[in-house]
Order: structure tokens, then C-alpha cells, then sequence
């Protein structure tokens, strides 16, 4: 805007001519006839500045982030108008953006400037995001109006899930590398190594273990991969559970359900006895297990194995702050290995009695099997770079919560439970396994 004052002077000039010829007057007058504004500036707009919801990853959103474009408009003659959503156009690669949500918030107001919030939510599509805010959103008191503003945000609209693939390599002394490779970048996977262009992962694996990994891109889309190890024996578990009906079914440290077989059999079967084997290049105490019996007798009094004539009793087996391992004398033979073993085979067998032959199971109980396993404790040796994780399937109760390194797992421990699973896995991945088990409290998935 230009002020100019429109002058107009008039000059009086009165000559008096007096006694001497020479002698002259003037006299000169200056009136300010009109004072007038002419506003030859159109009002500006200005990028204050940019923000995303998406912290730490702010040049890259997807359609749940908030983007929030701060602007001012200049101008000293302000009108009334005031900027409103159909004013502004959205980009998104060299799509017109649709179905967006803009709230346009006033944020600060003064005689000669604006200051605008223009927050932008439920950005679909994919590519880069501009701004154009039209010529003539902003009209002036004079009839100017704003020129055409567009604003190159910078921010990447990714709404597309990263897609990738697991694969193994067998290495040194029984372990395995395991690689993910993915077609976009990602952020960083606790328990693995990324690559320099964020789009590989890697870790190592001693035993064969089973999950899913959710990944996640920039933009915070997710997807999930499916981490199969199967080809290491650095450390090797098995372990076996055994109802009287069916006999045993085994799992493998790779998301095996021991039992399984048994409960498909009929869904009141419970485990009896477990057995474990853990062997690699670990020592035999390695893994560390106790169990919680639940039988007919009572407490204070033991049973013996059908299978193998070990004695177990009613309670903690061996104790509530002790453990069985491979160096423990409750062994059994199984596949031509040596295992050790909690619990016992014919706990729910009709008529049979405790280990001073008293206290027959009474026929009316046969077939309900009430008695076994409740619950179940383990712990390593060395958990510096390992954790075992543990869950138990209960009869019209379903998949409890799982528990890890020397926690007991337990509905309760008159309620013995059907089938069980194990994971022994790097500590930093422990996250993961937890996840995806929690996903199935409350259910019978895995088993039909």
C-alpha cells in the first residue's frame, strides 16, 4: 500500500508598490486539500511451518497422521473474508486428493496479519503432498486479492503395506542367519539387524523357533512376516506330553503344541506327565523345570509312573524353589533318547491308587479326567542372550497368558491343563512371541 498527499498550493503574490519602486511583498499559502490510502499491495501468505503426527519419521505420513500447515496472511487492510475449505486444493502425487478431512483453525488475529492452522487428516493415495491455496482465497478491503500459493510439504503419503520375505542360511556350529527382505524401507526390529537402506533384516538363531514379526515402514504401515527357523542345532528341545488315552505327542521349540493330538481326541484329556530333552551345546542343566501335580490323594501324598514307576507327588514337583534337569534321575526313554520327566502316566486310570496302594480312583470318576498337570514353571541356567517362553491350554478356558523365564504359567492348580507350547528365543525377540500368543488367550487356535 502507497499513501500519496495530493498537494494543491496556491501562491498569492501581492506585489505593493510603495513610495520605493524596489520594495516587494510575497506571501505564499499551502492547503492540503485531499489525504488518500491507495492499497496497490495484494495480501500474502506465508509458510510459517510444517508439522506430522508421525514422530520421528515427519517426511513420511499415511492416511491416520495429521499434517498441519501454519500460515500467515499479511495485509494492512484487512477485510472480513476469511480463508474456507473449498479455497484450498490437495495433491497427492498428481492426484487430486478426495474424501480428505481439513479443519481450518484461527489461531492469532491482528490488524495487519493472519495466522491460520490448516490441519489436514485421512490423506489416502500415495506420493508427494502439495498445498495450493487459490488466487482470491484472501480478498482485501481494496478488491485485491491473493495470488496462488502452493506449498511443497515434502511429506511422502504412503498408504501401502511393506512386503517382504523370510529366508534362512545355515552357519557355523549349528546356528542359522535369518534374513527378511522387504521391497520398501523400514524402521528398526528390536532383535535384528538392519541394513544401511533400511530395507534388509538379519538375526541369528541357535534353536528352530516360530513367530510372526510385524514391520512397520516409515509412513507406519504395517505387515506381518513369518519367521521360520528349522535347520538349527545349536541348542535342539523337544518336549512330550502324555495322556493315558492317547499316549505322547511332542513339540519342537517352533510353535509345536505338545498334546495336541490327545486334545483332538477328546477335549477333556489333560497331561499327565511331561517329558523334556535338551541337548546342543548347552550344558545339561540348561533348561530347569517344575511342574505343579494335581491328583486324587491329596496333599502330602505321591504316586508313582505307570510308565517309567518314578515317583511324583501331590504338589510342587520336585519343589517350589527346586528343579528337575537332564542331570536329574527322573528319566524316561523316548525315541531311543533319555529324557527327564514330571508328572506320571495314569494319574486318571480307574482304580488306581497312591503310592502306598490306598485310595483307589473311584469308578464313578472314570472318563473326567480331573487330574494331572497345573502348572508349569522353567527357567535357564544362562538367559544372558535367551529366553524360554511358555503357554498352557486349558479344558473350556483356552490359551492362557503365556510366561517366560521362571514364572509359573497356571489357571489354577486344581484346573490341569490339555497341551502345552514352548519358544526359546534371543531375549531381545522375547516381545515378539509374546504377541503372537497373546493373540490366541481365550481360545483353542492351533489346536481345531
Amino acid at each position: 500500500m502507497i499513501k500519496r498527499k495530493i498537494l494543491i498550493s496556491f501562491v498569492f503574490c501581492m506585489i505593493f508598490i510603495q513610495n520605493f519602486v524596489n520594495a516587494k511583498y510575497v506571501f505564499e499559502y499551502t492547503i492540503e486539500a485531499i489525504n488518500l490510502d491507495i492499497d496497490r499491495t495484494k495480501p500474502i501468505i506465508e509458510i510459517v511451518n510444517i508439522e506430522n503426527t508421525n514422530l520421528n519419521y515427519e517426511k513420511y505420513a499415511n492416511k491416520t497422521h495429521n499434517i498441519i500447515v501454519k500460515i500467515k496472511i499479511i495485509e494492512k487492510n484487512m477485510s472480513n473474508d476469511v480463508l474456507e475449505n473449498d479455497e484450498i486444493n490437495v495433491l497427492v502425487g498428481n492426484e487430486i486428493a478426495k474424501d480428505y478431512k481439513l479443519e481450518i483453525i484461527t489461531k492469532e488475529k491482528a490488524e495487519d496479519y493472519i495466522i491460520y492452522d490448516l490441519k489436514f487428516s485421512n490423506l489416502l493415495g500415495n506420493g508427494n503432498l502439495n498445498i495450493n491455496i487459490i488466487e482470491g482465497a484472501i480478498i482485501d478491503t481494496s478488491g485485491l486479492k491473493n495470488e496462488q500459493k502452493l506449498v511443497d510439504t515434502n511429506i511422502q503419503i504412503d498408504n501401502i503395506s511393506p512386503k517382504g520375505s523370510f529366508s534362512q542360511e545355515k552357519i557355523e556350529e549349528g546356528r542359522v542367519k535369518g534374513t527378511i527382505k522387504v521391497d520398501e524401507k523400514i524402521r528398526k526390529v528390536d532383535g535384528w539387524n538392519i541394513s544401511d537402506d533400511s530395507k534388509s533384516l538379519n538375526s541369528e538363531f541357535l534353536s528352530n523357533v516360530y513367530y510372526e514379526l510385524q514391520i512397520t515402514d516409515y509412513a507406519q504401515n504395517s505387515s506381518t512376516i513369518k519367521v521360520h527357523v528349522s535347520e538349527a542345532t545349536n541348542i535342539i528341545l523337544t518336549y512330550g506330553s502324555h495322556n493315558s488315552e492317547y499316549g505322547w505327542s511332542y513339540g519342537y521349540s517352533n510353535y509345536d503344541i505338545a498334546g495336541k493330538e490327545a486334545v483332538k481326541v477328546s477335549k477333556k484329556h489333560k497331561t499327565e506327565a511331561l517329558a523334556f530333552l535338551i541337548k546342543g551345546n548347552v550344558e545339561k542343566d540348561f533348561l530347569k523345570v517344575r511342574a505343579y501335580d494335581y491328583t486324587h490323594w491329596g496333599e502330602g501324598t505321591s504316586g508313582i509312573c505307570k510308565l517309567t514307576k518314578n515317583a511324583y507327588k501331590f504338589g510342587y514337583n520336585p519343589g517350589e524353589n527346586s528343579w528337575y534337569t537332564m542331570y536329574s534321575l527322573n528319566k524316561i526313554k523316548l525315541n531311543n533318547e533319555e529324557y527327564f520327566e514330571l508328572g506320571g502316566g495314569g494319574v486318571n486310570l480307574t482304580g488306581n491308587t497312591d503310592s502306598q496302594g490306598r485310595n483307589p480312583i473311584p469308578y464313578s470318576e472314570e472318563g473326567q479326567y480331573n487330574y494331572g498337570i497345573s502348572g508349569i514353571n522353567m527357567e535357564l541356567k544362562d538367559d544372558t542372550y535367551y529366553s524360554i517362553i511358555y503357554q498352557i491350554l486349558v479344558d473350556e478356558v483356552g490359551w492362557i497368558e503365556p510366561k517366560s523365564d521362571g514364572v509359573e504359567c497356571v489357571y489354577k492348580h486344581d484346573k490341569p491343563f490339555s497341551a502345552m507350547r514352548i519358544a526359546l528365543i534371543p531375549k531381545n525377540q522375547k516381545e515378539h512371541i509374546y504377541n503372537m500368543w497373546k493373540k490366541d488367550i481365550g481360545t483353542f487356535n492351533g489346536i481345531y
